[in-house]
């Protein structure tokens, strides 16, 4: 009775140890959250309820109630603010390169930082923000985009900092997104800085 005892103990122990350990993936945490806030596995569309702590993984796409936000910080440090009625997919977030985050409808508003990637390249995008419409390379900033599906009007307000803006055609709108593409999109002659 002893060992049967004991090996509960053990088999417990280790179910929250491993839990714990799933409980800290993700490359973003939620960090304020206010209403109703699911996140939707791309593979088996689960949703998940998110609450203050939840993390989430890339792939994931994150959606917003009417009255409700949440507030992420994610790997880098940055932080991002998903509005009211919104929907964002985070497309790409590996550690070592810029992220890639579709805004697929509603308002986001980030805080970039300006070390992220200690890049030394001052003209190379530290994140990209991604709507039907257009491709945006943050440079270290406080922006907010908004997205409208219904009329495909994507708008940039930057607070500080610079964010180049440029119009995506079709080619690159309908290919797998990459860091290298959306760079040289956001990097082309009919980009523009806004600051």
């Amino acid at each position: 009775m002893k060992t049967l005892h004991k090996i509960l103990l053990m088999t417990t122990l280790l179910l929250c140890f491993e839990h714990a350990a799933l409980a800290n993936s993700g490359v973003a945490k939620a960090i304020i959250l206010k209403g109703s806030v699911v996140a939707v596995n791309p593979t088996t569309n689960e949703q998940i309820a998110l609450k203050k702590g939840s993390w989430v993984d890339e792939g994931f796409v994150v959606k917003t109630e009417n009255k409700s936000f949440v507030k992420f910080l994610f790997i880098d440090k940055s932080q991002m603010n998903l509005g009211p009625k919104s929907e964002m997919a985070i497309s790409k977030f590996p550690k070592k390169e810029a992220g890639i985050i579709t805004l697929m409808k509603g308002s986001l508003r980030s805080k970039v930082t300006k070390n992220y990637l200690d890049n030394k390249d001052k003209d190379k995008s530290k994140l990209f923000i991604k709507t039907k419409t257009a491709a945006m390379g943050v440079r270290g900033t406080d922006f907010m985009v908004t997205y409208n599906p219904a009329n495909e009007n994507t708008a940039l307000v930057t607070f500080s900092g610079a964010v180049a803006m440029a119009q995506l055609n079709d080619v690159v709108r309908n290919i797998q997104v990459t860091q290298n593409a959306l760079e040289k999109v956001v990097s082309s002659d009919t980009a523009v800085i806004v600051t």
